[in-house]
């Protein structure tokens, strides 16, 4: 995902807009994310700064976040010094990956005051820096120290240090002279890694583009029409981004959204594009969804541990029994071994530790170890004993063998909700079910009412279908909501939620059947896949076993239907509310 300098020259661009709006509000929503309400020409907008270390980036956004109830440090220290300051400017460092904002604040006596609010989007080194007026460390939102980082030091009261360059230099500032120069003196490397390694900004995906199709050829192998091709191809760049010529794309793998930038690029020729008005909207839409997800994971990693380690601890489970199973199941020797040993009790003269006779089961000569501190019929006993006993363990493991397979069917149910929950009240229903389940051990609480609800979606043609986030919701929908005539869906032998088309008189639609299986696909572990087979039935045909688990139900007399789900098409239903 290239949040690279081009990138970030697009979002400058688009900021530049609300240079003297006014800072009128500051919020810190998570640990590493600050949210600044800017107000100009009477309108509002939301501008989000976040150094998370998975998605750092800084846009406007239309999303709403829910704030702690007492604000962090930082968050106070921004309130301090730069609330109801004016952004005098809005620039980029060296057409690195760095924001600089200009702002004009009051000191503590009330005396205008010019601070910096830096944003480094950089990876796990992303951070969020407000710099007085001489460029020292007033606060920022992660502390880092000389034992951390050699460098330079990122804590309050130290001076401000630029991240290291390595050589680099601006992109803005080359000319073609010196790049050819520069061409020359690289010639051991390929034509991409001499742009990523000599300029600020630019990310591999943009220098393959640039250099398509010669991106892996060393420079020393291009002759000199195609270095001539690159050159003029990178000025040609250069003067888009100069004039912020840009397309806002995101490029889409069938349903899922796969990478986007603000050039077309070859590499994704095969993807499918879709067009965005600006830069913010182009990033709200494409990490609306991973960033609620990776807050709740963030928020839950707790439930996430357990039930990883559950599914860890009932994977050793298995192994154990398969082991035991592997051990045991010859255990019908013994008894060949002491029937064999009782029909020649009286000939065996017990002179050694083994004995070869005739198996009269299928006429073959076997050897029998023995004991020689035991008569022939206490081994033939010993042998009956350890007959039966494995024998019965057997039959012991291998249900618990099967159990444990059905825990694992469950548990990974359990995950796939997990990580696809949307909603703190989706997540609290889930760690409910593992009290119940025992999972957690915790005391029950009596009487709790559960607080999330099904989705709910209305197909074109007007039938109501529900999707269950959970295990409870799915044994709610199919066991309890859902009438025998309606129709019950879920992907075939693959995690996901239960899927119920409400009847119309005892009928459904070709186009809510389709829709249906279209979010029971969309709603599973096989999201990502096509041709995903969904199986459907009337519920009636539906059964749940006695002590299964949340969620886990059997079916017979289905039909099945193959989609591929489209997120799209998936946005584009009517969610009711």
């Amino acid at each position: 995902m290239p949040f690279d300098g081009v990138f970030t020259n697009s979002i400058v661009k688009e900021l530049s807009e609300f240079v003297e709006g006014k800072i009128d509000k500051v919020y810190q929503p998570s640990k590493d994310e600050i949210i600044l309400i800017v107000k100009k020409d009477r309108k509002n907008i939301k501008l989000l700064l976040s150094a998370n270390p998975s998605f750092p980036r800084v846009h406007i956004t239309y999303s709403s976040m829910e704030n702690p109830k007492a604000p962090p440090n930082f968050c106070m220290a921004l309130r301090k010094h730069i609330l109801g300051g004016i952004i005098k400017s809005v620039s980029q460092v060296n057409f690195d990956r760095i924001i600089q904002f200009e702002i004009e604040g009051l000191t503590e006596l009330g005396d205008a005051m010019q601070y910096k609010l830096i944003c480094e989007i950089m990876g796990k080194h992303s951070n969020i820096l407000l710099l007085n007026n001489e460029n020292t460390i007033v606060d920022c939102i992660k502390h880092i120290g000389h034992n951390m980082n050699r460098y330079r030091e990122i804590m309050p009261g130290a001076d401000y240090v630029m991240p290291p360059v390595k050589g680099k230099i601006n992109t803005l500032s080359v000319q073609k002279e010196n790049i050819k120069s520069m061409l020359n003196k690289n010639v051991d490397i390929t034509i991409e890694s001499f742009f990523t390694s000599n300029f600020l900004g630019i990310s591999k995906a943009f220098a393959k583009q640039i250099c398509y199709p010669y991106e892996s050829k060393k420079i020393s192998e291009l002759n000199n029409q195609q270095t001539e091709d690159i050159v003029s191809n990178f000025f040609h760049y250069l003067a888009k981004i100069k004039n912020g010529d840009y397309q806002y794309i995101i490029y889409y793998n069938h349903s899922l959204m796969a990478d986007y930038y603000v050039f077309p690029l070859q590499e994704y020729n095969m993807l499918k594009p879709e067009y965005y008005s600006s830069p913010s909207k182009l990033l709200d839409t494409f990490y609306y969804h991973k960033d609620v997800k990776n807050t709740l994971k963030q928020k839950y990693k707790d439930l996430f541990k357990i039930v990883s380690n559950y599914q860890d601890r009932n994977n050793k489970k298995q192994q154990i029994y398969i082991d035991k199973i592997n051990e045991y199941k010859n255990y019908e020797q013994w008894k060949i071994y002491a029937d064999v040993l009782m029909a020649n009790q009286y000939s065996i003269k017990h002179s050694s530790d083994n004995v070869k006779l005739e198996n009269f089961y299928d006429g073959s000569i076997i050897n029998i170890p023995l004991d020689s501190d035991l008569t022939i019929i206490e081994n033939a006993q010993s042998y009956y004993k350890r007959y039966a006993k494995e024998k019965s363990s057997l039959e012991v493991i291998s249900n618990q063998l099967e159990e444990a397979k059905h825990d694992e069917d469950y548990i990974k149910s359990i995950l796939f909700n997990l990580k696809n929950a949307s909603d703190v009240d989706t997540i609290e229903d889930i760690r409910n079910e593992l009290i119940d389940s025992g999972i957690i051990k915790k005391k029950k609480i009596k009487n709790k009412k559960q607080k999330s609800e099904p989705y709910h979606f209305i197909s074109e043609d007007g039938f109501d279908i529900y999707v269950g986030k959970n295990n409870y919701q799915n044994d709610y929908l199919t066991l309890k909501f859902a009438i025998s005539s309606d129709i019950w869906m879920h992907t075939k032998n693959i995690p996901g939620s239960h899927v119920i088309i409400k009847s119309k008189k005892g009928q459904i639609s070709d186009e809510a059947l389709k829709e249906g299986a279209m979010l029971a696909a969309y709603f599973s572990q096989a999201q990502s896949s096509s041709n995903i087979p969904v199986d459907y039935t009337i519920k009636k045909n539906v059964k749940k076993p006695n002590g299964a688990k949340p969620g886990m139900v059997i079916y017979y007399t289905n039909k099945t239907i193959y989609v591929t789900p489209d997120e799209k098409a998936i946005k584009n239903m009517t969610l009711s509310k």
